[in-house]
């Protein structure tokens, strides 16, 4: 995992979390920039609304109002369907050559073996 996509947070009692973030998102409705992230080793997603600072770590802060929880929510399931769509019979490696397709399907004499990624679940 790329180190970019992970995000530590610190819990009101002082506890540091290791997370993964899914995807970022900027509301022009809003004018406000959110992360959505998973605690590492959990399904259980989460979001807050980012904040740049001057020292370029930026801070995260509370989602206040249902409106933005539900625009999350609803950005979160086509995160999820997108996911699934790409999944290829469990893959989810989601390397370049998983997105595109190929016309082999699946002969055992394909030559488009994927190259370059190496998740071991294709054309099987």
């Amino acid at each position: 995992m790329n180190n970019e996509r992970l995000l530590t947070i610190v819990t009101d009692d002082g506890k540091e979390v290791l997370c993964e973030i899914l995807f970022t998102h900027h509301s022009d409705e809003t004018n406000k920039d959110y992360v959505v992230f998973v605690q590492k080793g959990t399904n259980e997603a989460s979001a807050a609304v980012y904040v740049p600072t001057a020292d370029g770590n930026g801070e995260l802060k509370q989602i206040e109002t249902e409106k933005e929880w539900t625009m999350l929510e609803e950005l979160l399931a086509d995160y999820a369907d997108k996911m699934e769509e790409h999944d290829h019979d469990g893959c989810g490696c989601g390397c370049d050559h998983c997105d595109s397709e190929c016309d082999c399907e699946g002969e055992e004499d394909c030559d488009c073996e994927d190259e370059g990624c190496s998740c071991g679940h294709h054309h099987e």
